[in-house]
């Protein structure tokens, strides 16, 4: 009886140990597929792009007049549209020369066999997660060109629903 139990008890270790690494997997799957459809979305904003790594995985897509750059591991995951499927939302910068000129917040949803980005976030300084097919952000209460553009005591946490190619705000 009790190796009965030992083995049962085990069994249902090992099966979560399972799903937990296949979860995993498929995430990472998944960010991959991101990752490669976000670089082609922006060598096709670029005249010349040039793709770079560094050393702690953040990537560069960028020509001599302005580039991007985002890190696979602040991708989002979660469901933001009706349709099945894991959708994402890519942190990115976004820079002039050399110069940094903000953050932009790629939303792709999930397409057949790729993601397609169907919306470019401004003006958000930070995308906290994808709950219930809304996005949850922290946005500034001031404009952008207002000193006090972020700012602690400038912030709110509000939340988003994707629909008909826009976002609305949820109250």
């Amino acid at each position: 009886m009790r190796t009965f139990i030992t083995s049962v008890l085990l069994a249902g270790l090992l099966a979560s140990c399972i799903q937990n690494s296949s979860t995993k997997l498929a995430g990472e799957k998944t960010r991959k597929e991101v990752v490669s459809s976000v670089e082609g979305y922006l060598k096709n904003k670029l005249k010349d792009p040039h793709i770079s790594v560094d050393s702690d995985g953040m990537i560069s897509v960028s020509d001599v007049e302005s580039g991007f750059g985002f890190n696979p591991s602040k991708i989002i995951l979660g469901e933001i549209d009706e349709n099945a499927g894991t959708d994402a939302i890519v942190p990115m910068y976004v820079f002039r020369g050399r110069s940094f000129m903000g953050f932009e917040h790629l939303i792709l949803l999930h397409s057949g066999e790729t993601f397609v980005v169907v919306k470019t976030m401004n003006n958000i300084l930070n995308v906290i997660e994808i709950k219930d097919r809304k996005i949850i952000a922290e946005v500034s209460t001031v404009s952008p060109d207002s000193p006090g553009f972020g700012c602690d005591q400038c912030r709110e946490v509000v939340q988003y629903r994707y629909k008909d190619g826009d976002l609305e705000r949820v109250e």
